[in-house]
């Protein structure tokens, strides 16, 4: 079970290897930096960790914007999922981020964990304004006994996967290029809260998630979705315009898993198709005949899917 802890008066010599990076959306080529480190910790027949940071850099020095591909939490269960031992989420502050390359790997990270093995991306980047990178790391490794390790970039489609280009992709609707990009279908995760009961009105029952406001999303519409042990679903992503709501939601349909109490539980839904953008409809009844097309059409390419 991974152990999740800060680095205050860590300083854990149970720990081999640290992956380092902020690890948002957890992609091909964070994946590729997470199993190396498993891999050596595992040789040293000790603990595997990673050393990241909450919120993203990028919200707090403004360089990547607000936008995040993962919530903290998908991102903690991910980093669990491919083996990981312990995760750090270093507090990411504006005095944090005036700390020079030197002060970030001397004081915190040889603080936290002594001479180990470090494993970081070709791009890595550390202290103030991104000023320390790879080569600077490895120099500082040979003066003070640490290992280490540089993972190459992983391309696809002749372009090397980053973070970066995730976001693009869903914010250009390209969901088919991000699930590679990511390795998994992009997702959504959020806690189902209580809606007005219009979609069970109309006889199609939601469960309406709640979704954090830094998280980038895909364009506003209709899209055929999949979440486990609940099977497939179609879902409206948006501000529903016919019955607008306050702030952008995933109302979801399941398909055959209709009737269950969701509320204040939390629920991951991934995005795999889209289907229509989202529009204003004239009356009830409009939107009603319009859903029960989306629910058509869900059903026929879920079958498609569940065949190949």
């Amino acid at each position: 079970m991974l152990k999740t802890t800060s680095p205050v008066g860590l300083r854990d010599k149970s720990v081999a290897a640290v992956a380092l990076g902020s690890f948002d959306g957890l992609h091909v080529g964070h994946q590729a930096i997470l199993q190396r480190a498993v891999e050596i910790a595992r040789h040293s027949g000790a603990l595997s960790a990673v050393f990241t940071f909450h919120p993203h850099p990028g919200s707090v020095t403004g360089r990547n914007g607000m936008r995040t591909i993962t919530t903290p939490k998908q991102r903690s269960l991910l980093i669990e999922k491919h083996g990981i031992d312990v995760l750090i989420e270093q507090p990411f502050t504006s005095t944090f981020a005036s700390l020079s390359p030197q002060q970030f790997v001397l004081d915190v990270l040889l603080a936290a964990f002594g001479a180990t093995s470090f494993v970081a991306g070709f791009n890595y980047s550390f202290g103030h304004r991104a000023e320390g990178d790879m080569n600077m790391l490895k120099r500082l490794g040979a003066q003070h006994q640490f290992a280490v390790h540089e993972v190459e970039p992983i391309a696809l489609a002749g372009e090397t996967v980053s973070s970066t280009r995730v976001r693009r992709l869903l914010e250009q609707g390209d969901l088919e290029s991000a699930a590679r990009c990511l390795g998994r279908p992009f997702s959504l995760q959020g806690e189902v809260a209580v809606g007005d009961g219009r979609g069970r009105k109309l006889g199609f029952p939601t469960a309406n998630v709640s979704l954090a406001k830094e998280q980038v999303l895909p364009p506003r519409g209709v899209y055929l979705v999949y979440a486990p042990t609940f099977g497939f679903g179609v879902a409206n992503l948006g501000v529903r315009p016919t019955f607008p709501l306050l702030d952008a939601a995933l109302e979801v349909h399941f398909l055959e898993s209709q009737g269950l109490d969701l509320y204040g539980r939390e629920l991951e839904v991934e995005l795999l198709l889209y289907l229509r953008p989202e529009r204003v409809f004239t009356d009830a009844v409009a939107l009603q005949e319009q859903v029960e097309q989306d629910i058509a059409r869900a059903r026929a390419l879920a079958y498609s899917i569940t065949k190949c």
